[in-house]
């Protein structure tokens, strides 16, 4: 601000204030940053759009609605149900409105949701060409599924045995109990423990503190990825205290978990270590690789499946 006389008479002029360095790159680089992702998001849905063109694919017939500016009435609905273990109930009452399959553009973001069992299978098994299966896209989703389900299809006809020991250990969990029981965290130790004993081929009671420190970290990271999902490009957002540790340390104990089954598959020549050996071998012998695609095989044995044991009950 400054000021001067004109014919007897003070004149009082405003000027704009200048930007800082700081300022003026911040303010670019959200800019630019705006710029990117609007690119980015054309370029992607022209390549969405041939992808369907090429392979037949139809617009949703349902498109989901909502009220608020970038869908945040859907988003806050979405956190509520989430906190109240509610979700089943939020994603049937979506389904019974829109129908079968649905498009969600939520934070400026397109997504799909389906429950058509066709859709399903093309998605999981015919048609769709992320290191691990859950993360990866085209040939290489492609190679990482040959290769599970040919391990999950030689895993059906070995010994399930080993599965009797933790099964027991949970009805025994529930003679003793008194009450009301909490199924879902029983079922969530069950399925981290089969699934561990599947891949390594041996009980994992001879590293039982190990087994609940990474089972404590991979809930803080499952939780906290679960919301970053939903927060779409995002996601960078929402990072709470812990949750880099717990990602750390469910790395470290997979990386463990791996090098001991492949140390043991050395001096024994059985087939218990077959699936992380085999693995190793189909990546080259890469360990990080192995490592992604057993964290990826984790989350698909201990949470979709206590998840779904829970419901069903």
């Amino acid at each position: 601000m400054s000021s001067s006389t004109f014919d007897g008479q003070r004149v009082v002029t405003h000027r704009s204030p200048k930007l800082t360095p700081i300022q003026l790159i911040t303010v670019t680089s959200i800019c630019l940053l705006g710029l990117f992702k609007l690119v980015s998001s054309y370029i992607r849905q022209r390549a969405d759009a041939e992808f369907g063109k090429r392979n037949g694919c139809k617009p949703p017939a349902y498109v989901l609605k909502y009220r608020w500016p970038l869908a945040l009435d859907v988003l806050s609905r979405g956190f509520k149900a989430g906190r109240q273990k509610k979700l089943l109930a939020l994603f049937t009452d979506y389904f019974q409105q829109l129908g079968p399959t649905a498009e969600l553009t939520i934070l400026g973001g397109t997504g799909y949701a389906t429950k058509d069992p066709e859709n399903i299978e093309a998605i999981l098994s015919t048609q769709f060409d992320g290191e691990g299966i859950f993360t990866q896209d085209g040939p290489a989703w492609k190679h990482s599924r040959e290769l599970l389900r040919h391990q999950f299809v030689r895993m059906q006809y070995q010994n399930l045995e080993g599965f009797r020991e933790h099964v027991e250990g949970l009805i025994e969990t529930l003679i003793s109990s008194n009450g009301t029981v909490d199924l879902q965290p029983l079922f969530y130790r069950l399925t981290l423990d089969t699934t561990i004993a599947m891949i390594l081929g041996q009980s994992v009671d001879s590293f039982r503190r190990e087994i609940d420190l990474f089972s404590k970290s991979f809930n803080k990271a499952s939780l906290v990825t679960a919301t970053r999902v939903r927060l779409g490009d995002l996601y960078f957002l929402y990072a709470p205290r812990g949750f880099f540790s717990a990602c750390r340390t469910v790395k470290s104990y997979t990386n463990q978990f791996v090098e001991d089954a492949l140390q043991q598959k050395t001096e024994d020549k059985s087939d218990k270590y077959m699936f992380i050996n085999d693995l190793y071998t189909e990546h080259h012998r890469d360990t990080h690789l192995v490592r992604d695609q057993v964290i990826n095989v984790l989350i698909a044995g201990r949470d979709t499946t206590a998840a779904t044991m829970s419901y069903a009950m």
